[in-house]
């Protein structure tokens, strides 16, 4: 191909969407597709999905541009069309060829209009991209003072890096700029200039902790909030330990810091850590401290709780079922009466910690789930594939259960209902099969629990029909290939599975 993607598509960037919820890359969808066939088949792909990507009208466009190329490449080469190949080509995709060159036409008799009443539609063009241009600049110059701010760098020593950068290292042979592109403000007082003249201001500086860096739903909850704030709020997160999400954040220049909780001085810890910020987010009930050194320090907080804990089981739940040494009784209720904000996923948690919490603190705000990412994957991929690449044909009825394996997801109700399944199949039917996603071995009570589910399918033989797999990033696969999703949770309200699933 004459063209690379990046012709085709400067600054493409993917859908929010589609990463990091999934392991999904459309620039392959380019670059391997060699024939007029393949070719059609990517323009298809992206005609699918146009609606439900930032980017998707504009790949649609280019997808088109290739195949079109191609056909034309062909005819000039005077290969006659078979009537295989005119088979080969759908009526609807004459349909969707023939009104997007049409609307193409159009556009560009109206665009010739407009260009001689009012001056051509190149120089609106132009226009627009100066004006884009410039807000890239006012971005960068905010990221400037931004970090200005946060590591209290005097001005002059800003304006002595600028200049640098300016004369040393923008003029080494290595870097190259293009043309006379004015890639940063000249100085400190100017980046200001440039704020304020395009009304852009500094973000404010958030907080954001998590009970860990591991992939599971009240993670992804917050992955999804920072990455939809992130344009208004600068974000640090803080986590008590690593984990897999760490690299989600740092995508998108996101510090990751962690703060151990079972460090005897956490909770002055936590104080030192926010003592700069602007706001807070506690993600899950186990944050306590957070609320409680946010309302030390006068910062605003919001406390976003996941769980259903009784109020007269919080003892167990902290100790016995999360093993969190740090937490009691005493500071969820504290924490309860000192959040600012407190967002609870459903009704029905609301009225679990009813009493806690003044009136006017708490709200209710549903689940949500991003969907670009699932809208494309479904899109892109054929569930019968899928459901192969995973060891399951036509024959196999496809029961999955998502989420960390543990008491409260009842996956051994799960185990328990589906040997009885096992038991009842007669074997007319379609075969049965049980696929668990989200084993970990960490917490000596979860691999109790696991072991238990393994000994139960086994004493009826239904783990001859039954794969249990670790925790995964990429779960859209097990969702397509299911028949039936389950989720016989003991004390979660609105997980993201059910959303996810539906």
């Amino acid at each position: 191909m004459d063209e690379t993607v990046a012709d085709l598509l400067p600054g493409m960037e993917l859908p929010a969407g589609a990463d990091p919820y999934e392991d999904f890359d459309f620039q392959p969808y380019f670059e391997e597709a060699k024939s007029e066939e393949e070719l059609r088949k990517t323009w298809r792909v992206f005609t699918k999905v146009k609606d439900v990507l930032e980017n998707g009208r504009r790949m649609e466009n280019a997808s088109w541009r290739l195949w079109h190329r191609e056909r034309l490449r062909g005819a000039s080469d005077s290969k006659a069309e078979t009537p295989e190949d005119e088979l080969m080509m759908s009526e609807m995709e004459k349909f969707d060829m023939n009104l997007d060159s049409s609307l193409r036409q159009a556009q560009e008799r109206t665009n010739h209009m407009v260009g001689e009443m009012f001056g051509g539609s190149q120089q609106k063009f132009m226009e627009e991209k100066e004006k884009q241009e410039a807000l890239q600049k006012a971005e960068r110059a905010r990221s400037l003072v931004e970090i200005q701010e946060k590591f209290g760098v005097p001005d002059a020593a800003v304006d002595a890096f600028l200049q640098w950068i300016r004369s040393d290292l923008l003029q080494s042979p290595e870097i190259s700029v293009a043309g006379s592109a004015d890639v940063m403000p000249p100085s400190l007082a100017d980046a200001k200039d440039l704020m304020e003249t395009l009304k852009v201001k500094p973000r404010k500086r958030c907080a954001a902790f998590g009970h860990s860096l591991e992939r599971n739903g009240a993670n992804n909850f917050l992955l999804y909030l920072v990455r939809e704030l992130k344009d208004e709020l600068a974000f640090t997160i803080f986590s008590p330990k690593e984990g897999a999400m760490r690299e989600d954040y740092e995508a998108m220049g996101m510090e990751v810091r962690i703060s151990d909780m079972k460090s005897p001085t956490y909770e002055n810890d936590v104080v030192e850590a926010i003592r700069d910020f602007d706001y807070t987010v506690a993600n899950t009930i186990m944050l306590t401290e957070v609320v409680i050194a946010s309302k030390k320090l006068a910062i605003p907080s919001l406390w976003v709780i996941h769980e259903a804990w009784p109020q007269d089981q919080f003892e167990y739940y902290a100790k016995e079922v999360f093993l969190m040494a740090h937490l009691d009784d005493s500071k969820i209720r504290q924490a309860f009466a000192e959040a600012t904000k407190i967002v609870f996923p459903a009704q029905v948690q609301k009225v679990c910690y009813e009493g806690l919490f003044k009136d006017g603190v708490a709200s209710v705000i549903y689940n949500g789930i991003p969907l670009a990412g699932i809208n494309t994957y479904r899109a892109v991929q054929s569930r019968k594939r899928v459901r192969a690449e995973l060891g399951y044909g036509e024959n196999d009825f496809l029961i999955v259960q998502m989420g960390t394996v543990c008491k409260r997801k009842g996956q051994l109700i799960t185990a328990q209902a589906f040997a009885q399944l096992i038991k009842r199949n007669d074997g007319t039917g379609k075969q049965p099969k049980l696929l668990m996603i989200g084993a970990r071995y960490i917490r000596q009570h979860e691999i109790d629990y696991i072991n238990a589910i393994k000994e139960e399918l086994a004493s009826t033989g239904a783990d001859q029909h039954t794969t249990i797999l670790d925790v995964k990033k990429n779960v859209l696969p097990y969702y397509l290939a299911a028949d039936v999703v389950v989720c016989p949770s003991l004390n979660e309200v609105l997980p993201l599975v059910i959303c996810e699933a539906m």
